[in-house]
């Protein structure tokens, strides 16, 4: 299947943000074009919910497996007390980060918040800053800063104080106990 071309849709601004063109929707009169369009559309964010469910969950089975990893080192290789000397690295959760897509769709502000929030909302527990760091470039996303670490803590950061995630531990988020998806009008992440 070949790769559509998008047109480029930023209209310069004088000021150094670009702007987006506002889209106008189409007429609720359906008729056959429309409707397998709209079908279409339901079956693209479909598979896009189903993806970013398995990106989530194999992140959940990679944190179990090096947590077996870490206890199995602990038992094959126990510590000597009392000693000095080398031993081998701990296994930790920290993997390099992935390279991201050919062609990344750069995320920043209120696109950042989002995606951060629906992969929290996806997760059946707390994710850590590099945890959604790595989900962000496997999903095909950039984050559109200098300091992309930085600027990936003040979202989630003004997202903690808004209120919609909460910080569990230093560099840690998840969500709120008694909140879901539906309070905060998240169905799906953005989609460009």
């Amino acid at each position: 299947m070949a790769e559509a071309e998008y047109p480029d849709e930023r209209i310069p601004y004088v000021h150094g943000r670009d702007v987006v063109p506002i889209r106008r929707q189409p007429r609720r009169h359906l008729h056959a074009v429309h409707e397998r369009l709209f079908a279409r559309e339901d079956d693209v964010r479909a598979r896009i919910n189903a993806l970013d469910d398995e990106l989530v969950a194999l992140s959940q089975e990679r944190r179990a497996l090096l947590d077996e990893l870490g206890s199995l080192q602990e038992q094959l290789r126990p510590r000597w007390t009392g000693t000095r000397g080398r031993r081998r690295r701990v296994i930790s959760h920290e993997e390099p980060l992935p390279p991201t897509a050919e062609q990344p769709t750069p995320l920043s502000g209120v696109e950042l918040r989002a995606i951060c929030l629906g992969f929290l909302h996806k997760a059946r527990g707390p994710l850590t800053l590099r945890q959604l760091h790595v989900l962000i470039h496997r999903a095909g996303y950039l984050i559109a800063s200098w300091h992309p670490v930085k600027a990936l803590a003040d979202a989630l950061g003004h997202e903690a104080d808004v209120g919609r995630l909460q910080r569990v531990r230093r560099g840690t988020y998840g969500t709120p106990a008694d909140a879901d998806a539906a309070d905060h009008g998240i169905s799906t992440l953005p989609d460009r």
